[in-house]
């Protein structure tokens, strides 16, 4: 028996899928039954439970050889994901499998908090004696459809700032097709992979194969970060969530996220998902959708003083 935690997320949810359709008996840790609905119709068994809830966690564990592991980012991602690993250690689990950070970020002095956090689960793992695997993927391609897509769609406009960094996105499916892989076989243990799409590319090229795949204007303005982290803030996003991008921007527009591992084809067999072939997947979710010329030529218009600002102040 498989426990999957994480089951009702990108990630979670499609190694569920996987490893019921390969055969393997699959549980998952729910908090809310009504949004698993998807999963008990595969055939997945629920058990109900939560990371900050130990008894629960204890009980999901009986009867399990294996453990996916995957959480939301929050500040006390180490201390819930820790209980998990606890409970693990208690029911003598064969193989803990745990989807982390992007290895730069994997650190106890990392530049981000939520890194510095997936150490010390890491850290933690092993220091259990436990066989595991840690997935260390970069950018998720799925990150775009709620980053991207809206201002893509409605203005004609990809804004971040990543300057001209190359980032070798990845499909969270890919992650999962890995990860799916490493909990059906004994030739992972304490093993770490980094998980990547087949090449790196910039915002700019990124905003070119949006276009293409929609047959719109998609332009890149490269924006200065407290630029980005104000909109955030008006957004509603709490300070640390803000923080925590602001972080891994960093670290992207650094190159750290520009290294193209091999990963998803050694371990899957097939090559992993493109950006070209992931933007004409969801073309949909970029396109101009009853947005009228006259508000997409104000926005163009906009966007010229928004690049020339921030032009001037990274000039600053």
């Amino acid at each position: 028996m498989i426990l999957v935690i994480g089951a009702t997320g990108r990630i979670g949810g499609e190694v569920a899928r996987l490893l019921v359709s390969a055969g393997s008996p699959v549980r998952a840790l729910i908090r809310d039954r009504s949004k698993a609905t998807a999963l008990a119709d595969q055939g997945v068994e629920l058990a109900t439970g939560d990371l900050g809830d130990a008894a629960s966690l204890d009980q999901a564990m009986q009867g399990v050889d294996r453990v996916f592991l995957v959480s939301v980012q929050d500040l006390r991602q180490a201390e819930l994901q820790g209980n998990a690993v606890d409970a693990a250690l208690g029911a003598h689990i064969g193989h803990i499998v745990k989807v982390s950070g992007i290895a730069p970020s994997v650190s106890p002095g990392g530049p981000a908090e939520i890194g510095r956090q997936h150490w010390q689960t890491e850290h933690r793992i092993e220091a259990t004696g436990v066989p595991f695997t840690f997935l260390r993927p970069g950018f998720f391609m799925q990150n775009l459809l709620e980053t991207a897509a809206p201002m893509v769609s409605e203005l004609g406009l990809l804004a971040a700032p990543m300057d001209s960094a190359p980032i070798a996105m990845v499909d969270a499916r890919d992650i999962a097709a890995v990860a799916a892989a490493v909990l059906t076989s004994d030739s992972h243990y304490d093993r770490v992979y980094d998980v990547t799409g087949p090449r790196a590319f910039s915002y700019a090229e990124l905003a070119a194969v949006l276009a293409s795949a929609t047959a719109q204007r998609v332009r890149y303005v490269n924006t200065p970060p407290k630029l980005a982290a104000n909109v955030l803030r008006r957004q509603g996003k709490p300070d640390w969530y803000v923080e925590h991008l602001a972080e891994m921007a960093e670290l992207f527009r650094a190159g750290a996220g520009a290294t193209v591992s091999t990963t998803v084809r050694d371990l899957t067999g097939r090559p992993p998902q493109t950006i070209e072939s992931f933007a004409a997947e969801h073309a949909s979710s970029f396109t101009q959708d009853g947005v009228s010329r006259l508000v997409h030529t104000a926005a163009r218009l906009g966007l010229t003083v928004a690049g020339r600002a921030a032009s001037v102040s990274r000039a600053r």
